[in-house]
């Protein structure tokens, strides 16, 4: 390159710099931008699942009624100064549980709101007050103990579960609800499962047999399209088999006490369905508890051994009747079963999450992994 030449190229050079000279870079400018715009919606986002008031611990009570979703909760809660923003609320249900439990619950301003999702998230948080909650779980024996914090009788209650002149009216006032099954010889509770969870106003005169009444009449209309959806019939070894809508509350009810996580429930009546089909033991710790009158806990080896109808790890086939009060998304669950070819299933000890298997091998060694101090039961 001759002199000449090197003369032009410094000045196409310094011409180059005039031109971008006052110009910013639009690069970095876009990226500050950009991480100033996250840190923005994280601070809000942040802000908004805060307490209202950390040094307000005065309880707030607050019903969950069995048709609340997330939107109505969110309302209930802001109305109630327990939170900032509904929005945040129920983007924040999506992310942490949007399983909600219905009841009577006490809430403080000076929870977060992760604190009050777990809070609405469990089962033993509910509470009854001037009405009476029935749980999703809750046994005929749970609810006679709950009854004893209200004027009913808990006594009476107990009696009235297995009158059978009420059980006839019932059965006359709710024909596809309440059939001949409910009379079994090996019955313990004669309405164990028909009573659906949600919260019932207890009236200034409201009696036992009333308050029965309004618990079966919405187990009536809840539950009875539900058991008409799949025609009354179960998928089992590829074939259709026709079920009766006890034999549908009963295993709906075992569903509702082993599973834990929404997601997971369908994959566990999948497992229920293809022991069903090999003639297999269900195998269920819950039925072991209700044989032996057990409201909490696992259950022993004594009482796995337990000779009872209701005992699933010693009779094959499902137990003569219900265990429990079920909520929609087990019925759901049971009608939407996944297909699998899995024979196992077990709880993680520390999250709660299902493993499946479809050996008892595996089973076993997925059992030692997450089951703390696990014994063998046999398959």
């Amino acid at each position: 390159m001759n002199e000449e030449q090197v003369r032009k190229r410094r000045e196409e050079l310094r011409k180059k710099n005039r031109e971008n000279k006052g110009k910013a870079p639009i690069l970095p400018i876009f990226l500050t931008v950009i991480l100033v715009a996250a840190i923005s919606v994280l601070s809000f986002f942040y802000y908004m699942t805060t307490p209202v008031d950390k040094s307000n611990n005065n309880d707030i009570t607050i019903e969950i009624k069995e048709n609340y979703g997330s939107a109505k909760i969110a309302e209930e809660l802001k109305n109630k100064g327990l939170i900032r923003n509904q929005a945040v609320f129920k983007l924040y249900t999506r992310i942490k549980s949007d399983t909600f439990y219905v009841g009577s619950f006490s809430l403080k301003p000076s929870m977060s709101m992760a604190k009050i999702i777990d809070e609405l998230s469990s089962k033993d948080k509910a509470k009854s007050a001037n009405s009476f909650a029935v749980i999703e779980g809750d046994s005929i024996l749970k609810l006679a103990q709950k009854l004893e914090k209200t004027k009913l009788s808990s006594k009476e209650f107990l009696e009235k579960v297995n009158d059978a002149e009420f059980i006839k009216k019932l059965q006359k006032q709710f024909p596809e609800l309440i059939a001949d099954d409910i009379y079994g010889k090996d019955i313990k509770y004669a309405l164990e499962g028909y009573l659906y969870p949600a919260i019932y106003n207890i009236e200034e005169n409201e009696t036992v047999e009333s308050l029965i009444t309004k618990m079966v009449k919405t187990t009536n209309e809840r539950v009875v399209p539900l058991f008409k959806k799949n025609n009354g019939e179960w998928i089992i070894n590829n074939e259709k088999v026709k079920i009766s809508i006890h034999d549908y509350i009963t295993m709906a009810s075992i569903l509702e006490k082993e599973s834990t996580k929404t997601d997971e429930n369908k994959l566990i009546a999948s497992v229920f369905f293809n022991r069903l089909a090999k003639g297999m033991k269900l195998q269920t710790d819950p039925s072991a508890n209700y044989a032996a009158d057990k409201l909490t806990g696992a259950p022993t080896q004594r009482e796995l051994s337990l000779q009872s109808p209701y005992n699933t790890y010693t009779t094959v086939g499902l137990p003569p009747g219900p265990i429990a009060s079920v909520g929609v998304a087990s019925y759901e669950a049971l009608n939407n079963a996944g297909t699998t070819d899995y024979l196992y299933f077990l709880h993680a000890s520390k999250d709660g999450k299902a493993y499946f298997s479809k050996t008892y091998e595996e089973h076993e060694k997925l059992a030692k992994e997450h089951i703390e101090g696990y014994i063998p039961s046999g398959s």
